[in-house]
């Protein structure tokens, strides 16, 4: 069953906030789904794996675990969940693995995930990542990202990201996607990230790109604080085992805030906003994480 595209209805509230996790995201449709089937320019529409960067920005050793919780309007209830995840660095690998246990829709699943993003000299680095999942059609059935990355200018500050994903969905949706990008490290405490998805779902061959910018203010060891926006559009996205919601725009609000709290640890306050014809979702996700 197919529910095709509705007058746009205008966001009454916006709730911020979204996840700054290296790793894919605590939430099932925005993390795992492709731009095909989840909202644009989320958090895992660009790269998944931890990026060896310039700036303050990295965070290669650690565990996080948290939970969330989000409303939606009409009628489609809510989703929640809990996630683990954590990132280990050892030579020229960072290594990154995630655990995530989501209700959406009436139905619960588990996504794992894992990947590597390998550092070739001082300017190019690669990563590749996987995932599968147990339960929730709303999870793919197999997932892989793979981007290189090329750091420009003499003090690195420049980075552009390229990048192809392959999302196979629990129903015959198969999605393509190619991934272009950039990240700029100021010489003051600020960061700016931008980037374009050009999404190809089947069946049907639907054109669905999709974009996202976003801005970060911040040291390690203090804080730092993300706002980004997107928006694109959506070739489908799964709402029951045989129910999807097809070809319809849709854009995302977020901010996140990660707050040390101590030299090693600290919290990761995470709220968002989605609209879309059909509804709107917002809700937050609150995580402890620990360096080591």
């Amino acid at each position: 069953m197919t529910i095709t595209q509705q007058p746009r209805r205008r966001i009454a509230a916006v709730l911020l906030l979204s996840s700054f996790a290296i790793v894919p995201g605590s939430w099932a449709q925005d993390s795992a789904a492709s731009p095909g089937s989840a909202s644009p320019a989320s958090v895992n529409s660009e790269p998944t794996s931890p990026q060896p960067q310039p700036g303050p920005k990295q965070l290669s050793n650690y565990v996080e675990a948290g939970a969330d919780y989000l409303a939606l309007t009409n009628g489609f209830g809510h989703w929640s969940g809990g996630y683990a995840r954590g990132v280990i660095t050892k030579g020229n690998h960072i290594w990154n693995a995630e655990v995530n246990g989501q209700h959406e829709f009436g139905d619960a699943g588990v996504y794992l995930a894992a990947g590597d993003t390998y550092t070739f000299n001082s300017a190019w680095y690669g990563s590749l990542t996987a995932g599968s999942s147990a339960g929730g059609f709303f999870w793919p059935r197999f997932r892989a990202d793979g981007f290189i990355n090329k750091k420009w200018t003499a003090r690195k500050q420049l980075i552009t990201t390229f990048g192809f994903s392959y999302y196979a969905a629990k129903d015959p949706h198969r999605d393509h996607s190619f991934f272009a990008g950039s990240t700029y490290y100021f010489t003051k405490p600020w960061i700016l990230e931008e980037g374009i998805r050009f999404n190809i779902s089947n069946p049907g061959s639907v054109f669905s790109p999709a974009a996202f910018v976003a801005v970060t203010q911040g040291r390690n060891k203090r804080h730092y604080i993300t706002l980004r926006g997107g928006f694109g559009k959506e070739a489908y996205q799964l709402i029951g085992p045989t129910v999807t919601l097809t070809d319809f725009e849709s854009q995302t609000l977020t901010v996140t805030w990660r707050q040390w709290v101590g030299t090693n640890w600290g919290v990761n306050l995470v709220g968002d906003c989605y609209h879309s014809p059909f509804y709107v979702r917002g809700g937050a996700s609150f995580g402890f994480f620990r360096e080591f």
